[in-house]
């Protein structure tokens, strides 16, 4: 006898209906998590939209339910890698305002709203105790900005190991200046409109670059400069990367290109974990795309291949992806900057309503938040194939929910946070300040 149902019929019957959004309230109503993870070493916790309040506030529950009930011991946000140094020292108490800090470690001013701050103070109150709880980057440098704070970051490694390296990074330096500029459009359109030339001496120095590093990295190794050679030649990696990106952009379009960012997320969380001590399990925080496990087959060009896909592929079930979704409300999309011109920004916009074949569809709605273990749901449930769409800010892509993810936590109704700027409808965020 067949006993299986209808998803919305399970999620009413064994999805945890969530009360609350604030960090620092009780945790129980969470333990329906601890089943989720399991013993997963890297679980991701997603949004469908950057700058949703909402979002920030379930992901910052979770986060702390992983790290005080589940020895979750790393937090590593959709932010640059080299440039986290910021927040991570400034979370284990290192000098500087929160603002700041999130401003200038975190891209394409993800870091700019109270719920985030919120987060980042709670870590560093928590470090200020012999608990400890890193908080990272895993992005590449400016999340598509130039290679420039890499190769500052770097010199220095250098010129104490390497002077004769100083010159090629030179090389690579000065084209980079070129496009250098905290706004990711900005510093794409500055690339794009350098002479061949230009463009081809800085992929040469960063390879030239790197092969020197890679050659040399046993050496440096056998003389007690393993570690830091490692560290140096993965910030490199990034700005080789990222040239790629940049060049990738030029001739397959955006959407191909930004997945070298996707290879280096995976790659900075598995370095996280191959450098860590055994035991160490990492929160990854990113967009739903990035963290999502399927890839998307493109005709007559390479698939696209996400984060999620690169750490489901070399982690299997020690990976888990749970994304976080939304019904009803306001959503952030990026849209023309009325104040600049050659800039974007995020704007406030209403939600369609939910796709009749996505997995918002089948949530109900009465409760703040609902999550949902698809997992479990998939062997007792009779349509996991009908929902066929997800949300992705304020239209539905096509993913089948039960591949994409082991999770779904779905807010019933949002809001955006005080960085978007309100839309043309004149309602939502009133923007910042």
């Amino acid at each position: 006898m067949d006993n299986r149902t209808r998803f919305a019929e399970w999620v009413r019957q064994h999805g945890s209906a969530m009360e609350s959004f604030g960090l620092n309230e009780d945790l129980d109503e969470l333990e329906l998590l601890r089943e989720i993870v399991g013993g997963a070493r890297v679980v991701a916790l997603g949004e469908s939209s950057h700058h949703v309040r909402e979002f920030y506030q379930v992901r910052h529950r979770m986060m702390r339910f992983l790290a005080e009930r589940c020895g979750f011991s790393v937090y590593m946000l959709e932010a640059p890698f080299t440039q986290g140094h910021l927040f991570d020292s400034w979370t284990q108490g290192g000098p500087g305002t929160v603002e700041d800090v999130a401003a200038a470690g975190i891209a394409a001013n993800l870091g700019d709203c109270a719920e985030l701050h919120e987060a980042l103070e709670w870590i560093r109150e928590r470090n200020a105790t012999d608990v400890q709880l890193r908080c990272v980057g895993a992005d590449l440098p400016g999340s598509a900005g130039s290679p420039l704070p890499v190769l500052a970051a770097i010199e220095p490694y250098l010129r104490k190991v390497d002077p004769g390296a100083l010159p090629m990074l030179a090389e690579a330096a000065e084209p980079a200046r070129r496009f250098d500029n905290p706004s990711m459009i900005k510093s794409m359109s500055g690339y794009a409109v350098l002479d061949a030339a230009q463009r081809d001496a800085l992929t040469i120095a960063l390879s030239r670059l790197l092969a020197r590093m890679e050659r040399s990295a046993s050496f440096h190794r056998g003389n007690g400069q393993g570690d830091r050679h490692e560290e140096a030649l993965h910030h490199l990696r990034g700005a080789w990367m990222l040239d790629q990106l940049h060049r990738s952009n030029l001739t397959d379009g955006f959407e191909s290109a930004s997945t070298f960012r996707d290879a280096y997320i995976a790659r900075s969380v598995q370095r996280i974990l191959d450098t860590s001590p055994s035991g160490t399990r990492i929160v990854l925080a990113a967009h739903n795309w990035h963290i999502k496990k399927t890839l998307d087959v493109q005709e007559n060009a390479a698939p696209l291949l996400t984060a999620g896909y690169h750490l489901a592929e070399a982690l299997g079930d020690d990976y888990r992806a749970i994304a976080i979704t939304h019904h009803g409300g306001r959503t952030a999309i990026v849209g023309p900057n009325p104040d600049d011109p050659e800039d974007i920004a995020f704007i406030d916009a209403p939600l369609p309503e939910p796709a009749a074949d996505s997995i918002e569809a089948a949530f109900p709605t009465e409760v703040p938040w609902t999550l949902a273990d698809l997992r479990a749901a998939a062997s007792e449930v009779d349509d996991a194939k009908s929902f066929k769409t997800t949300r992705m800010s304020d239209y539905f892509l096509d993913d089948p929910a039960f591949e994409a993810f082991d999770a779904v936590a779905l807010v019933s109704r949002t809001s955006t946070t005080g960085f978007a700027l309100p839309g043309p409808d004149g309602e939502g965020s009133p923007g910042p300040g």
